[in-house]
């Protein structure tokens, strides 16, 4: 089907109706782009897109890519491209889910360095030149910053802090930043993932590619009824969910093959195989199989059973404090 794009773009007015400047007409690229997949976020977009300001004497862009949207949220964006200060390309296409968005905004980007931003959270924009210059440089670089939770209904309960050198190799998608060259590694994103953090993490570990820890809180993640996985949902849901979303693992063995180290396809391969016993009910195996961190193992036994899950979700704020589940 076409997509239809348009693009809001601030310019010094032209000298005479038949003169372009010459800095419209050569313009360099901006130092970062935030693409955004939003889908039906009426209620949260504006919010989301009041967070977003440049950094003194940083260029930026934003492609939002409205994902066959049914609600306000392409009218928000449009009259959010037509006031904003930088540029915001809109991007409207059918919908055919968030890793399908991010590698169309991707296409549009014009960026050096590359922040993911999904329509219900908000940035840090204090944060936001210190996530840049962790990732500027030679070769593929790829930072994440510390972020919150907070409870879109419930502004009166506390969320978590996630530190991010207590991540070991987890990446959060709103919480990364990357460079030009990991882009290129990372994108496209496989389009039968529902989401993105999962192949950045498995992209990283493919290509040998270090995760910089930025310090500071840089993301608030909103917490409501339409996240995919979370305190919110089932464990018939979110087992489902992370099912689809370590298919990652596999995808990117297949995709890296050719570039893989042996630690990284022996850390792959421990992924993957976690994920099935995961999927088995096999608890006393995954706890005591080699290659997996401690933060794997709790993570992984947390969402192997309905009884466990209910036990993580009842005493979700103590452990994710403690374990980073």
């Amino acid at each position: 089907m076409t997509q239809q794009e348009t693009a809001t773009r601030f310019a010094p007015p032209a000298q005479s109706p038949s003169v372009v400047p010459a800095e419209a007409r050569v313009a360099p690229p901006p130092q970062l782009s935030i693409l955004m997949p939003v889908w039906n976020e009426r209620a949260f977009l504006e919010s989301c897109i009041g967070s977003i300001r440049a950094p003194e004497g940083m260029s930026i862009e934003v492609v939002l890519v409205d994902d066959g949207s049914t609600d306000a949220t392409g009218d928000i964006a449009a009259r959010w491209a037509a006031a904003a200060p930088f540029p915001v390309h809109i991007i409207h296409a059918p919908h055919r889910g968030k890793a399908a968005a991010l590698n169309l905004a991707y296409a549009r980007a014009s960026g050096a360095c590359f922040i993911l931003l999904a329509g219900d959270d908000l940035l840090v924009p204090e944060r936001l030149a210190d996530r840049v210059a962790a990732v500027v440089g030679p070769g593929p670089r790829l930072a994440q910053c510390g972020y919150r939770t907070f409870w879109h209904h419930r502004p009166d309960r506390a969320g978590v802090e996630y530190d991010p050198r207590r991540s070991g190799d987890h990446v959060a998608g709103g919480a990364a930043s990357f460079n030009r060259a990991f882009a290129e590694i990372y994108f496209p994103i496989p389009e039968e993932l529902p989401n993105e953090d999962t192949w950045l993490r498995a992209a990283a570990i493919a290509t040998g590619t270090s995760i910089t820890p930025v310090d500071g809180l840089g993301l608030l993640y909103r917490i409501h009824p339409r996240n995919s996985v979370g305190p919110l949902r089932s464990f018939a849901e979110t087992d489902l969910n992370l099912q689809q979303r370590h298919r990652a693992f596999e995808l990117a063995e297949r995709r890296f093959r050719a570039r893989l180290d042996a630690r990284g396809a022996a850390r792959l391969a421990a992924l993957c195989r976690a994920e099935r016993l995961r999927q088995g009910r096999g608890l006393a195996r995954l706890l005591l199989m080699p290659g997996l961190t401690w933060q794997d193992r709790t993570s992984f036994a947390a969402n192997a059973s309905p009884l466990l899950y209910a036990l993580k979700r009842r005493a979700a704020p103590l452990l994710k404090r403690l374990l980073r589940l």
